[in-house]
């Protein structure tokens, strides 16, 4: 601003003599009583205080935008369907174990029977075979005869909802608090993410998370009788998976519990009579669950296969999936992340009860020792968190309210349902889109050859591809397969050096006595077959080659 009749090029800038401020400040204080370091104090306290204000009214802004409910039901829809749009995504029907449980079911529903040797390899032609999955066979078996290998993938989109909102709930129980439930769920379905697939082993994540749910919630209080849906459990259980065992093994830690504490005097006498009490209906539902897994076509003779399984350590440095975590996928930093935060959560509640610390550390002997069983380690790790981070308040629903829970999960539901259905127009999913996948991943060209050649046995195959074999060509009886409680660590570890090309791998007698190879061109001994004179090579693609008998 300039002074009227003044040129702006008259003006300059004003130069104060030094010590002016000085007096300036001086004279202020003397008129009003306040100094200047004071009012830049008191105008500072007055900015900060805006700030705060600020602050306050967006995180109350936040708040009330997190607690309205439609916000909250769309939560639920992306965390209910994130892994399962993942899944469709990059689905493909990989697994190389879901052929041979496809090829049971077949079998079971052509006899009318279950199997008593195994028909499906030339060593366990007259071994006894226990199909502890029987009931997995069938219904896997029923999906495809019904959709083809679509039925294999709304399975799987199945299975991805369905733990995703038991995983939820279970988490919910513990921790009322909506959006810490919501992260504390999703970064454990993200570390599950990892070890899903269309097998029978994802109905123990299911039932192991819902079991767990009831025993936390008679050890919180709530009436005995849920313990009685425990053995109808067990019984669908014993009859799809054999690791139905670390059910038995989780209610035993709950019963075991007090006894612990007695021994570690880790609680008070009142405190020991109350969890004796209560431990009472615990050894009550294990013997009634111990006794609901004999319900299967088998009885106890079932338990010997978790004795064979019990004496293969070697498979465990052998088949990849039964390998540890090596840290190379981000889902194993996650568990590890996980079980951390668990530890610490139990560390900082200084908790006079050792329920969290032993299922911490039996999840994490068994989830570090396979990455196979990653889930368990994730599973316990959330709960071990959620658990006392607040205190869960009894609620009490109205009719009016009750009404209006149903009316939000139908909500929910429909919305998975749309996200889900849109994913799968969009992708295109198809049983042709699913067997180009296959014919990709598995030697199906080679199959397609050997068919229309009628190549005659016996057959010699790897590990890996045995159970596609077994489905693909019925006809023949596999040198190997997945099934590792048939063919045992002796003859993993066999497989493993010759299709590796060790020393003595020319003089394996099965190798010796085949008429028909199927190799995987990734292995050593493709190429030494090559210049092996016992064999020529009839067939080959990029991905697999078929040699067979020179004296044919």
């Amino acid at each position: 601003m300039y002074w009227r009749g003044q040129a702006r090029s008259d003006l300059g800038p004003v130069r104060l003599r030094r010590g002016t401020t000085e007096v300036m400040g001086a004279t202020m204080e003397q008129e009003t009583g306040v100094s200047a370091a004071n009012a830049r104090d008191v105008r500072d306290a007055a900015i900060s205080r805006g700030d705060t204000r600020g602050v306050r009214r967006l995180r109350g802004a936040l708040n009330a935008f997190g607690q309205m409910p439609v916000v909250q039901m769309l939560a639920l829809i992306g965390l209910y369907s994130y892994t399962a749009l993942r899944m469709i995504r990059k689905f493909g029907v990989l697994d190389p174990d879901i052929w041979w449980h496809m090829a049971t079911g077949r079998w079971i529903l052509q006899h009318h029977a279950l199997p008593v040797t195994d028909p499906f390899s030339m060593y366990g032609a007259t071994r006894e075979w226990l199909v502890y999955s029987w009931a997995f066979d069938l219904g896997v078996q029923t999906l495809f005869a019904r959709l083809g290998l679509v039925g294999i993938f709304l399975l799987q989109v199945a299975v991805h909802v369905l733990v995703a909102v038991a995983l939820y709930h279970l988490v919910k129980m513990l921790l009322p608090d909506f959006w810490r439930g919501v992260a504390i769920t999703a970064v454990s379905l993200y570390a599950i993410s990892l070890i899903y697939a269309p097998r029978p082993g994802m109905a123990t994540v299911l039932f192991t998370i819902l079991e767990l749910g009831i025993l936390l919630a008679v050890r919180r209080g709530e009436s005995a009788k849920k313990l009685w849906l425990l053995p109808l459990i067990f019984v669908a259980w014993a009859n799809i998976h054999i690791q139905f065992v670390y059910g038995l093994g989780l209610l035993g830690v709950f019963a075991c519990e007090p006894i612990v504490m007695r021994v570690l005097r880790m609680a008070s006498g009142d405190e020991n009579r109350e969890a004796f009490a209560r431990a009472k209906y615990f050894w009550a539902a294990l013997g009634g669950c111990l006794l609901a897994t004999f319900v299967n076509p088998y009885g106890p003779r079932l338990y010997s296969t978790v004795v064979e399984y019990m004496h293969q350590p070697k498979s465990y440095s052998l088949v990849v999936e039964l390998k540890a975590m090596t840290f190379r996928q981000p889902e194993h930093y996650v568990a590890a992340f996980l079980a951390l935060c668990a530890a610490v959560a139990i560390g900082w509640r200084r908790e006079r009860r050792p329920l969290w610390p032993m299922l911490l550390a039996i999840s994490a002997f068994v989830a570090f020792r396979s990455v196979k069983e990653i889930w368990f380690l994730s599973v316990i790790a959330a709960c071990a968190i959620a658990d006392g981070w607040a205190p869960s308040p009894v609620v009490h629903h109205s009719t009016v309210a009750a009404r209006e829970v149903w009316r939000n999960r139908v909500f929910v539901g429909a919305g998975v349902l749309a996200l889900l259905m849109l994913s799968y127009r969009r992708n295109d999913v198809s049983n042709d889109w699913i067997a180009m996948q296959v014919a990709g991943s598995f030697p199906e060209a080679s199959v397609g050859y050997i068919e229309k050649h009628h190549l005659p046995g016996p057959l010699y195959n790897d590990f890996t591809w045995g159970g596609y074999l077994i489905w693909r060509l019925p006809g023949l009886r596999v040198a190997n397969d997945g099934r590792t409680n048939v063919h045992g660590d002796a003859r993993v570890e066999q497989d493993s050096k010759v299709w590796n090309g060790k020393p003595g791998w020319d003089s394996d007698p099965e190798l010796a006595a085949a008429n028909l190879i199927v190799a995987d061109k990734k292995y050593a001994l493709t190429e030494l077959l090559r210049r092996d004179g016992r064999f020529r090579l009839v067939f080959e693609d990029q991905d697999a080659a078929v040699f067979v008998s020179a004296k044919q």
